[in-house]
């Protein structure tokens, strides 16, 4: 049995992402028809509750995401391209 390197635990994570957020957001809808059904009181009651419930989770992992490729492009931007000078150096 071999393990797995960091790398692949998050491609395999990556690509489990869609699947995972689409799962409360699935529910979540099912929850809202449900209560669609019933009346409009109760469905404005579960379309709240279901905007933290669901809405903040996915939110987050979103802006997670954004963050991390965010960080990824600033550090490529730091090291110049073949022939490119660094400003300063050696000065």
């Amino acid at each position: 049995m071999t393990m797995l390197s960091l790398r692949q635990i998050r491609r395999i994570l990556l690509m489990l992402l869609p699947l995972m957020l689409a799962m409360p957001v699935g529910l979540g809808v099912l929850l809202l028809r449900a209560a669609a059904h019933t009346g409009n009181g109760e469905a404005w009651a579960v379309a709240w509750m279901l905007a933290f419930v669901v809405g903040l989770p996915v939110t987050l992992v979103a802006l997670a995401i954004a963050g991390a490729m965010q960080g990824h492009a600033r550090v490529s931007r730091i090291v110049p391209f073949t022939g490119g000078k660094i400003p300063e150096v050696g000065q």
